[in-house]
C-alpha cells in the first residue's frame, strides 16, 4: 500500500461502516443518538470525510517525505579523484577506506582537509593524483623564500588527521571546471557531491572532532561547494553527525573566474546544480558564491575567512562601493583580506600561490595578526569565534614582503574609505 494508500483506506472503512447496518459502529452511533436523516447524514458524513482525509494526509506526508528523500552514500575507491590521508607525510598517504589504519585517519582527532585549484603544470604533483602539499614552487621561484614546509607532516605532529581533495588529473582543464565543481563530471554526479560523500562516509556518525576545510585557487569553489553538498545531505538524512560538517572554511585567493572562460556557458547558465536540483540561474561563479556562502553559514554558523589576492581570480569580480549586493551578501557571513601588500611587492599576477602559502604558514606556524587599533584580525590561526566575531569586517595585509613575523593587517571602515 503507497504511502497516502492508509488514510484512503481508512475513509473508505468508515464509510462502509458507516452504512452497513450491521456494522457495530452504526449501532453504536445510532444508540447514542446521532443518527441523522439521509439528507443531513450525508453532508455530515461528507465533511467527516474531509477533516479526516486532511488529518490523515498532513500526518503521512513527513512519512512520504523522508522515504522519497533517502540517499544511497557511496563512492567508489578506485578513481584517481577522491579523497587521500596523509600518514607522516607528503609522501605517505592511502585513499579513503574503512580499513584506513589509525596512522592515516584517527577517530579522535581533529580533521583538516585541503581542495587544490588548477594545475596545468604536472610538475606540482610527485603521482599526479594531488597537489604536493608543500610549499609551491612558484611561491619559491617569485618570493625567493628558502622557507619550504611539509604543510602536510607540520599539521600531523600538531594532532590533525589531514586529508586532500583529490582532483589533479582533472583540474588542467579550466574552461570546465566549473561544471566539474557544480553540475556534472564523468556523466554523474558533480565533484563536490562526490567528495561530499566519502567525507561524510569516511568520518562517519561516531565521529567527535571539528572539520576545517582551506581551498586555493578553484578550489575553494570546491571547498564551498563540498560544504554545501554535506549540508544538502544532511538535510536529505543521508547522516545526522553535525561533526561531518566543517565548522571553519578558509579561502586562499579564490577563483571565481569570467563566464567567458567557462566552456558552452550558454548551454549550462540554467540547468541545476547536482543531487540538489537547485538552478543555478544564471547566476555567475561569483553570485553563487555569494548565495551558497550565505546558505551554509545562515545553516551551520561556519567561520569563514578570506583571502583576496590576484586580480583575475577574484578582487576584479566585485565592487567595493556598496552597489554590488553580491558582496554586500557575502561580505555579511564572512572575513574579506585583500592582499595589498603582497600584491605592491611581488605583483598582481604573481601572488595567486604566494597567497596559499601566506594562509597555509599563517595555520601551521599559529601567526596571530593584529590591525592597526591592536585588535585581532584575520589570520589562518585566528579562532573560529574570532572569525565570526569579523563577519562584515573587510581588512587589508599589508607588509610588503613574504614574511609573516612582520606582517599586520589594516581594517578598512567601509563607511569612511574605499576597500
Amino acid at each position: 500500500m503507497g504511502d497516502l494508500g492508509l488514510p484512503f483506506f481508512l475513509i473508505d472503512l468508515f464509510y462502509k461502516s458507516y452504512y452497513n447496518r450491521d456494522n457495530k459502529i452504526y449501532r453504536m452511533i445510532k444508540k447514542r443518538g446521532f443518527m441523522l436523516n439521509s439528507n443531513h447524514r450525508v453532508k455530515a458524513l461528507n465533511k467527516i470525510i474531509l477533516i479526516f482525509l486532511a488529518a490523515a494526509i498532513l500526518c503521512c506526508i513527513p512519512t512520504s517525505a523522508v522515504a522519497c528523500s533517502k540517499v544511497e552514500m557511496s563512492y567508489d575507491a578506485t578513481t584517481k579523484y577522491g579523497i587521500y590521508w596523509f600518514g607522516d607525510d607528503n609522501y605517505d598517504y592511502v585513499r579513503s577506506g574503512s580499513d584506513m589504519d589509525v596512522k592515516y585517519f584517527d577517530p579522535a582527532k581533529p580533521t583538516f582537509v585541503f581542495a587544490h585549484g588548477w594545475e596545468p603544470d604536472k610538475n606540482n604533483s610527485t603521482d599526479g593524483l594531488f597537489e604536493d602539499f608543500v610549499t609551491h614552487k612558484e611561491t619559491v621561484s617569485n618570493t625567493g623564500t628558502s622557507d619550504v614546509r611539509d604543510y602536510a607532516k607540520i599539521l600531523k605532529e600538531q594532532g590533525y588527521n589531514v586529508a586532500c581533495l583529490s582532483w589533479f588529473s582533472y583540474a588542467k582543464d579550466l574552461s570546465n571546471l566549473f561544471k566539474y565543481i557544480w553540475l556534472t563530471f564523468d556523466g554523474g554526479d558533480a565533484l563536490s557531491v562526490r567528495m561530499a560523500m566519502e567525507l561524510a562516509l569516511t568520518l562517519g556518525e561516531d565521529y567527535n572532532g571539528d572539520v576545517k576545510i582551506v581551498g586555493h585557487s578553484y578550489g575553494s569553489q570546491l571547498a564551498l561547494a563540498t560544504t554545501y553538498q554535506l549540508v544538502k545531505q544532511q538535510e536529505k538524512k543521508a547522516f545526522k553527525n553535525n561533526h561531518i560538517i566543517p565548522t571553519r572554511m578558509t579561502l586562499a585567493d579564490p577563483y571565481f573566474g569570467s563566464i567567458a572562460l567557462i566552456s558552452g556557458w550558454d548551454s549550462i547558465k540554467n540547468d541545476k546544480i547536482s543531487f540538489t536540483n537547485e538552478p543555478l540561474k544564471e547566476r555567475k561563479p561569483s553570485v553563487l558564491f555569494a548565495d551558497i556562502t550565505d546558505y551554509v553559514v545562515g545553516k551551520k554558523d561556519i567561520a569563514v575567512d578570506m583571502y583576496f589576492g590576484m586580480g583575475i581570480a577574484s578582487t576584479s569580480y566585485y565592487k567595493y562601493d556598496g552597489s554590488d549586493k553580491s558582496f554586500e551578501k557575502l561580505s555579511k557571513k564572512v572575513t574579506v583580506v585583500k592582499s595589498e601588500g603582497l600584491k605592491k611587492e611581488y605583483g598582481d599576477f604573481s601572488i595567486h600561490n604566494i597567497v596559499r602559502d601566506w594562509v597555509l604558514l599563517s595555520i601551521v606556524d599559529g601567526v596571530i595578526m593584529r590591525d592597526q587599533n591592536d585588535a585581532i584580525a584575520p589570520s589562518g590561526s585566528a579562532t573560529d569565534a574570532q572569525i565570526k566575531a569579523m563577519r562584515g569586517k573587510c581588512y587589508q595585509q599589508t607588509y610588503q614582503g613574504f614574511d609573516l613575523s612582520k606582517d599586520s593587517m589594516k581594517y578598512v571602515d567601509r563607511g569612511k574609505e574605499q576597500f
